[in-house]
């Protein structure tokens, strides 16, 4: 099989969900035979994967983004008639959906259109209205939870039979290890615990709740107990700013961009993952956690029971129980042995069911399921249900 993956990034040292997923994704593909014809533009950074077949952009750094709007439709017309694909598929539903379906519809493809959902955001501007489009113009959603599917069936009217739910995978590179001496002494760890958390930092994370919840834990463990908040954002003076208005100086780290390479490192000197986040399509970071060995405290929202298994693999609190949070943390790093029974069944879990080989197979299917149909409805057969 061979599917067409415009791209407007997929740089090997991003830890942005989006590009983690898609990195992961498409190299799972090409494992598994999948011929992947990457679109991206002069310049953007990727590795090189067998089975990863580069078309490049021109164009000049400050106009990348121009230039993509200008020419991803061409560029995949020109692409198809030299080495026809049997699938378009879209990572981006605002940017590259639109994009894909005009190349589709303007040059005349004969190809199914695949956008992989990965982010639900709040509803706001014309965005909705653009998703809704994108999204019902498509021949198959691929939403990463099954939270996502039902929220993007609800929210956009969107037909059910034409969405499925494909949770992403985790790296096998999150693996469990000793805490990196190097880090801790950087932060001065030595004889303390550390809770620790990695997100973007924009409102939606919810990260002054955690300062407000780390400020509760202090007064029942003392000066033991250290946060990492990991990542970078329009938040991050604002949480500098809590941080020491709550007295927190000195127990709360802030390390800021943390490499795709270093993450292992940073998970694997806590021992607890918290999250806090309102609103996510899967919370992958959660995952990479769990694949670490580290147990997680999260409010029971979205996606992440699909993840998280409450009492088995974490703990989850009702969405705004911050009381109900510290207990949790308080629970786990104070008893050895049930964070470590936690811990392992959170290995485990991931082990099981969120690995990208398994992730890939299943997608591999569906594009398989929907080229399929597609041929069979130009040539006047109903559309059938694709299946999970």
């Amino acid at each position: 099989m061979k599917v067409c993956s415009p791209h407007l990034g997929l740089d090997p040292v991003s830890n942005a969900g989006g590009e983690v997923y898609e990195r992961n994704l498409l190299r799972a593909l090409a494992e598994q035979g999948v011929t992947v014809q990457v679109i991206l533009a002069r310049g953007k950074r990727h590795e090189q994967v067998p089975g990863w077949h580069m078309t490049y952009l021109p164009g000049r750094r400050p106009f990348r983004k121009v230039t993509s709007v200008l020419l991803f439709p061409p560029v995949i017309a020109r692409l198809y008639a030299r080495d026809p694909f049997d699938l378009l598929r879209a990572h981006s539903v605002r940017f590259v959906g639109p994009l894909v379906l005009w190349a589709r519809r303007r040059y005349g493809l004969p190809v199914p259109v695949v956008v992989h959902h990965h982010h639900l955001e709040a509803e706001r501007g014309i965005w909705p209205a653009l998703e809704r489009q994108v999204l019902a113009a498509s021949d198959l959603v691929i939403a990463s939870s099954e939270h996502s599917r039902r929220v993007l069936v609800r929210r956009l009217g969107l037909d059910p039979s034409r969405i499925e739910a494909v949770p992403p995978g985790i790296d096998s590179v999150f693996a469990p290890g000793p805490p990196s001496s190097a880090l801790k002494y950087r932060w001065g760890l030595e004889g303390k615990r550390v809770v620790f958390t990695l997100a973007k930092l924009v409102s939606r994370k919810d990260l002054d709740a955690l300062l407000e919840i780390f400020a509760d834990l202090l007064k029942v463990t003392g000066d033991t107990v250290r946060l990492i908040i990991g990542g970078t954002g329009p938040q991050l003076g604002n949480l500098k700013v809590k941080a020491r208005a709550l007295g927190l100086e000195g127990f709360v780290l802030f390390p800021g961009f943390i490499p795709e390479a270093e993450k292992v490192d940073y998970y694997n000197l806590a021992d607890v993952f918290a999250f806090t986040s309102r609103l996510e399509g899967f919370g992958l970071v959660v995952g990479e956690a769990m694949s670490c060995r580290k147990p997680v405290v999260a409010f029971r929202t979205g996606p992440i029971p699909e993840l998280v298994e409450d009492g088995v693999t974490g703990l989850l609190v009702q969405p705004g129980d911050r009381e109900g949070f510290v207990r949790c943390l308080v629970e786990l790093l104070c008893n050895d042995s049930r964070r470590m029974q936690l811990a392992g069944a959170a290995r485990e879990r991931i082990d099981r069911l969120f690995r990208w080989p398994r992730a890939a197979s299943a997608v591999r299917r569906l594009y398989e399921e929907v080229t399929r149909d597609r041929t069979r409805a130009r040539r006047g057969v109903p559309w059938p249900r694709c299946s999970a």
